[in-house]
């Protein structure tokens, strides 16, 4: 017999922002499901972030008084009531009361990361912000990644702490700042770049140990820089040359403090790590990361995504993503 208590799930904060613990996943424990089941919940006052699943889901309110947001559509959400959202809808939950607003997540097929699109509304303001467009890997090797920089932050270097929903282990592919409303436009970009040039596979090769300007030993998870990659890479220097600018006066990151090593990263990108000084990686964090892993290691890439940048160049937020596969 299979039982989880809700008290033995991790809590994290969801792509959305709201607290979620993960009962049920079909790719997580041996279960004849196709869905996947979670509790979340929303603090008074708060409302989820603007998203789109590609597949269905559906709400069920355990306690608290909310306000359900489908499309155009706005509905009371009450202790009793089950919320059907269709694939691909616009959806949001907000809390204007004053107790917690705790609900059932069912998503079927089961949530995947991939599936998911965080909308970036509420950075529609005119602002210029810090991105960078990355590739995103499958499941498996996010999990190692973070695995590896666990080790490093146990040694006491916590100034990267990698995890699944702000802080995402990624392949930079260009680093840049851009109008705040151009996050749809290079959103539909993503879509034709990740179709006229796919990348079906990856290849881990090893652990690299440089010295960053500070004096930082950082380690680098090596990518095989392969052709397809690289078309990638120069495509998506090419393609958002008209959206993307280099000065970060007055740039808006995701952090409020930035050190000068970022500053510099996204200052000079191009001419840093493009074209032919192009070095595919995955940042492990500033010390040295364990190398006892099975060298080479092959995965997948899962999403090219439009992030905004926090302090020491990390993924903080997803704006627009497409799938890879």
């Amino acid at each position: 017999m299979f039982i989880r208590h809700l008290q033995d799930c991790e809590e994290f904060i969801a792509g959305d922002h709201s607290i979620l613990r993960e009962l049920l996943h079909p790719d997580k424990a041996d279960l004849a499901i196709r869905y996947s089941l979670a509790h979340a919940t929303v603090k008074p006052g708060q409302k989820t972030t603007p998203h789109r699943l590609r597949t269905a889901e559906v709400y069920y309110i355990l306690q608290g008084h909310g306000r359900m947001h489908i499309g155009e559509e706005i509905a009371d959400a009450t202790p009793g009531c089950a919320i059907y959202i269709p694939p691909h809808a616009t959806q949001y939950i907000e809390n204007p009361g004053a107790a917690d607003l705790v609900f059932l997540c069912v998503v079927d097929p089961a949530w995947r990361v991939e599936d998911e699109e965080i909308l970036p509304s509420e950075y529609m303001d005119g602002t210029r912000i810090a991105v960078d467009i990355v590739l995103l890997p499958e499941d498996a090797m996010i999990d190692r990644a973070i695995e590896m920089n666990r080790q490093i932050v146990g040694e006491g270097s916590c100034e990267i702490v990698l995890n699944r929903t702000d802080r995402l282990p990624h392949i930079s592919l260009a680093m840049g700042c851009i109008a705040s409303e151009d996050v749809v436009a290079i959103h539909e970009l993503l879509e034709t770049l990740a179709k006229e040039n796919p990348v079906q596979h990856l290849t881990a090769t090893g652990i690299d140990v440089p010295t960053n300007s500070r004096g930082q030993a950082t380690s680098l998870l090596a990518i095989e820089k392969t052709k397809d990659l690289q078309r990638l890479h120069e495509q998506v220097l090419e393609k958002t040359k008209r959206f993307f600018s280099h000065d970060v006066a007055g740039v808006r990151f995701y952090d409020n403090l930035v050190t000068e090593t970022t500053l510099d990263w996204v200052q000079n990108y191009p001419q840093k790590a493009g074209c032919e000084r192009f070095q595919p990686h995955i940042t492990l964090g500033y010390g040295r990361a364990p190398s006892a892993l099975p060298f080479p290691i092959v995965f997948a890439p899962s999403r090219l995504a439009l992030c905004h940048l926090g302090n020491h160049a990390t993924c903080r937020r997803v704006l627009a993503a497409v799938g890879m596969r």
